[in-house]
């Protein structure tokens, strides 16, 4: 059988439960090989522990994982070959360098792995750093060096929590390039976010959580054709008229809301919009996007009452012995 054509990751009707909270409540995931799937949701929605439950830190008290085509019954540990991540903050001895940590990690894994260290700490951008004591690495780099430490397995799979968690914004576009040229050398990467511009521009597949449910599950292109339309904050040198001429522009929303305008509309509309208010010597004095399709979609679903945001959830099964 070629592994490298079947999904990633399959999970079916994953519950978890700690006493009487539900944490994760009869999820099913699908991400496909070579794939950049993101997952968004609310403190508390679940996400995290799901990813502990796909990395068998946490055993599910229902459904079934397979990683690679690999399951734990069948497998034992050889279900997490190919597979590499981390869940919440990478965890390091503080006492020690960079290099002696990856070190110590690459001798537990044993084959190849010390003979990347080098690479992964190019690839992370870590190389002048690899011999300064991890005590004195800022949130940034740990989690730089907690994807070094990952790329040490060469994985198939790579499953991170807030990858660009600490990072300045030049440490975000590099992360973000990191893994676009993971996606296109073939590894497929599952990521969990709360950074939706991140989410937005890596991924092509997306889900989205909602107290332990899935209310949202499939490509970005599918999300950006339910989305409502984008939201944007205008100010003219005179709002009465601009309103006015919105009236006459269709496709577009627009109210009057404090010391401006704000438009909803697709942005090509919204340049029409634009056009026509210099058409009629109205002064644009600030345009700025106040909403992505992606929020205001995240929202709609994470917020107010659920039965009126997603389809309806199956009962969560009941866990016997």
């Amino acid at each position: 059988m070629d592994r490298s054509s079947l999904p990633a990751i399959e999970a079916h009707g994953l519950v978890k439960r700690f006493e009487d909270a539900v944490a994760v409540a009869g999820v099913d995931l699908r991400v496909g090989p070579g794939r950049v799937h993101g997952m968004l949701g609310p403190n508390g929605a679940g996400k995290t522990t799901l990813l502990t439950m796909l990395m068998g830190l946490v055993r599910p008290d229902a459904g079934s994982v397979r990683l690679l085509g690999r399951t734990r019954d069948e497998h034992g540990a050889r279900m997490l070959d190919g597979v590499a991540g981390f869940v919440e903050s990478p965890r390091f001895y503080p006492y020690l360098s960079g290099r002696r940590n990856l070190a110590l990690l690459a001798d537990l894994d044993g084959g190849s792995a010390a003979g990347r260290i080098d690479e992964s700490f190019e690839l992370v951008g870590l190389s002048d750093h690899a011999a300064t004591r991890v005590g004195g690495y800022s949130v940034g780099m740990r989690q730089r060096l907690g994807i070094a430490a990952a790329l040490l397995r060469a994985p198939r799979l790579l499953i991170v929590d807030e990858p660009a968690s600490g990072l300045d914004p030049a440490g975000m576009r590099d992360m973000r390039a990191l893994i676009s040229r993971l996606s296109d050398d073939g590894v497929t990467v599952l990521l969990s976010s709360h950074d939706m511009d991140e989410v937005e521009d890596l991924c092509d597949d997306i889900t989205i959580m909602r107290s332990g449910r899935v209310v949202f599950d499939g490509s970005m292109e599918h999300l950006r054709a339910q989305a409502p339309d984008p939201a944007f904050r205008l100010s003219t040198n005179h709002d009465e008229r601009a309103l006015a001429v919105a009236r006459g522009e269709p496709g577009i929303v627009v109210t009057l809301e404090g010391d401006g305008l704000l438009v909803h509309a697709q942005r090509e509309r919204l340049d029409a919009y634009v056009i026509a208010l210099g058409r009629a010597d109205i002064a644009v004095r600030r345009l700025n996007l106040e909403s992505s399709a992606l929020k205001a979609l995240f929202f709609r679903l994470t917020e107010g009452d659920p039965a009126e945001r997603a389809e309806p959830a199956t009962d969560v099964p009941e866990v016997v012995g």
